[in-house]
């Protein structure tokens, strides 16, 4: 503005210089006339220079030009933004450059810097001009490039709707026109390691299947494939996302193994420790009461994510301030109290500890499909400690087992011994009947061994008479067999001397005199 009041100055000053020759021209002399025509020349061409100068805009490389018309037609009703040329702002935003003949009576001219959206942001867009949305739509339909949304000009040609968009702009450099976009910069969606996002979408086409691709409705909501309205179907992994924050509620959901325990110290997943006592208590039918110690462990998978989600909204949010958070509060916590309650109605105390493993695969197989009701998968469910022995009752009722115990052990001792001694007993009995079995078999073996033995001279002896009765029978009888024998010893004993007995008489009396005489002989041989 400064340079075409400068310019507009400096025509009006040429105008008067040139009357001022024109009126003295008969006056000087024609070198001064010459003088005053070349300022004169040099006054209008700069005022033109100076005006031209005045009517032009430059655009940095980083930046728009927005125009705003002084004068024209009148805006439609409802418009704030000119499209054919009515006065008022301008939808076409001026690029980087020089441009002219914007003439400062005609025209406002503003340079503005272009929107930076860095990584890990979104720009969020509100369009302050266009058509209206249709009824019960809170979104502008999505545009399938974000730099054609930010055209003013396409924009309003093309149907763009005033208010929100539910395209966003990703990290990049945007030109823009700040008459008819407003551009919030917001975080990107990030989705960590260990989480997936379950999303709930409030713009986008009502998914219209029936009959077996119907969706499924959960507490009134629909589960519906992404990209519908509703509860997509599909969570999305870890990983960053260009979603409109208002468009698509975002519920972050752990897909880790969560470890829940309710003893008296009861400590949650975030590390929060609660002091009250959050053991489960129960109560057996002798009328005993004391708490049980348990600990589960429970997964949400990806898939059934958006199921939990339906159900219990958000299942990590700890909404009572309490240190529960959703899932086990409305779930885990109210199924195991209920379990572990009714499995000690129909048990005694004493029974009930001594149950504790059936206890524990019951607790779990019936834990497990009350989980299932929610699409959460149990993993395990342990009894840490049954408290009994909490209670003065039940010390002395677990005394009373303790000393029973004792008894019974020493009881089996005693049996034992018993058993050990006269398993003893037997075994010095069954070791004195097997020395008077050996006794017995060796005077059986003696008796056979001398019965043998006399079997034996039996037979020589009944041999030894065979041959002799042979022998006498091939002799002739008696007595010559009886000479011959006589003279066979007499053979083997002779000394060289003639018996006595032999020189003084014959027949059978000299014969048993030389037998005599013979054993006689025999007997000095022994003694010598």
């Amino acid at each position: 503005m400064t340079l075409f009041v400068l310019g507009l100055a400096c025509m009006i000053a040429s105008i008067i210089a040139g009357i001022i020759w024109l009126s003295i021209r008969k006056k000087t002399e024609l070198a001064n006339g010459i003088g005053v025509l070349l300022l004169t020349i040099g006054l209008f061409v700069a005022s033109i220079v100076l005006g031209l100068v005045s009517t032009a805009l430059y655009v940095e490389d980083d930046q728009g030009g927005i125009i705003v018309k002084k004068f024209g037609t009148d805006l439609p009703s409802g418009k704030i933004i000119a499209t054919d040329g009515e006065k008022g702002p301008q939808a076409y935003v001026l690029p980087p450059g020089w441009h002219f003949f914007y003439w400062p009576w005609m025209y406002d001219l503003t340079a503005v810097n272009n929107i930076d959206i860095s990584q890990g942001k979104i720009g969020v867009v509100t369009a302050r001009d266009g058509v209206t949305l249709p009824d019960g739509e809170i979104f502008a339909e999505s545009w399938d490039s974000p730099n054609d949304m930010m055209d003013g000009e396409k924009f309003l040609s093309e149907g763009g709707a005033k208010g929100p968009q539910l395209t966003v702009l990703p990290p990049g450099q945007y030109r823009y026109n700040p008459r008819l976009f407003q551009v919030d910069v917001q975080e990107a969606l990030e989705v960590p390691i260990g989480t997936v996002a379950v999303i709930k979408a409030n713009a986008g086409e009502a998914f219209k299947g029936e009959g077996e691709t119907a969706p499924d409705i959960v507490n009134g909501v629909p589960i519906v494939p992404n990209g519908f309205r509703g509860i997509w179907n599909n969570a999305l992994t870890p990983n960053a996302y260009y979603l409109h924050p208002d468009a698509y509620k975002v519920t972050l959901v752990k897909t880790v193994k969560r470890v829940y325990s309710y003893t008296a110290s009861h400590v949650n997943n975030e590390g929060n420790k609660n002091k009250q006592d959050n053991s489960i208590r129960v109560r057996t039918k002798d009328g005993f009461e004391f708490p049980v110690d348990v600990r589960v462990s429970v997964k949400v998978s990806a898939e059934n994510a958006p199921y939990v989600v339906a159900m219990l909204a958000n299942p990590d949010a700890d909404q009572n301030k309490d240190g529960f958070d959703e899932l086990e509060n409305r779930a885990v916590l109210p199924s195991l109290r209920s379990i572990f309650r009714n499995s000690a109605e129909d048990k005694e105390a004493l029974g009930y500890v001594s149950s504790r493993s059936t206890i524990e695969q019951s607790a779990f197989e019936l834990f497990e499909q009350d989980m299932d009701k929610f699409k959460i998968n149990v993993d395990a469910v342990y009894i840490a400690d049954i408290g009994l022995d909490k209670s003065e009752e039940g010390k002395r009722l677990l005394q009373t087992q303790t000393d029973k115990k004792i008894a019974e052990k020493e009881q089996e001792t005693y049996e034992e011994q018993e058993r050990a001694e006269m398993a003893r007993a037997n075994v010095v009995k069954a070791k004195e009947a097997a020395d008077q079995e050996k006794l017995k078999e060796a005077a059986k073996a003696k008796i056979d061994i001398a019965q043998s033995e006399a079997s034996a001279k039996i037979a020589l002896a009944e041999g030894e008479a065979t041959a002799y009765t042979k022998k006498m029978d091939a002799l002739g009888g008696v007595d010559n067999f009886v000479k011959l024998e006589a003279l066979r010893m007499i053979s083997e004993q002779w000394n060289g001397e003639v018996p006595t007995v032999l020189a003084g008489g014959s027949g059978q009396a000299n014969l048993d005199a030389l037998v005599a005489t013979m054993l006689k002989q025999e007997a000095k041989n022994q003694n010598k």
